[in-house]
């Protein structure tokens, strides 16, 4: 009997995730339809919010802004092993924030007609309200993608 083995690759191994106990759900509003190549993004949870200071932010190619928050402790159960790479805080993207330079995105933005507008500053004490997912191609860190809603933590 001859067997044949496939020369087709394996399939990209899931990792399942889950919201922790303790993190808030929310309501997620339209920009979801606005994500760049979403198949690269593993869902977790529609909406979840979180609290934490902004630390870094960084435009994309793709259009989107690249937001690093340092979680307040009661939320650092969202993130995993992945977040290590940008230095253990959690990322952040509003779509379609700024010109896109690549062409399937720029179609993609191009149908937004509500972005978020207003972003939080570098040290803003802030609540976040977004999709939460893992980027597989990211090494698979989680994310707030795209981000729904903010607002200033009020002492």
């Amino acid at each position: 009997m001859l067997i044949l083995a496939s020369c087709a690759p394996a399939p990209r191994a899931q990792i399942f995730a889950k919201v922790p106990t303790g993190i808030e759900t929310c309501a997620p509003s339209d920009q979801e339809q606005y994500t760049y190549r979403p198949a690269r993004l593993q869902f977790i949870a529609a909406c979840i919010r979180v609290v934490g200071t902004i630390v870094e932010t960084d435009g994309e190619q793709d259009g989107d802004i690249h937001i690093n928050v340092r979680l307040d402790d009661a939320y650092r159960a969202v993130l995993n092993q992945g977040n290590d790479f940008e230095g253990g805080n959690l990322i952040v993207e509003p779509v379609c924030q700024i010109p896109p330079l690549q062409a399937d995105a720029m179609r993609v933005c191009a149908a937004d007609a509500t972005p978020l507008g207003s972003l939080p500053a570098i040290g803003d004490h802030v609540w976040l309200e977004g999709r939460y997912i893992l980027d597989l191609q990211h090494h698979s860190w989680a994310e707030l993608h795209p981000l729904y809603r903010w607002g200033r933590v009020t002492p």
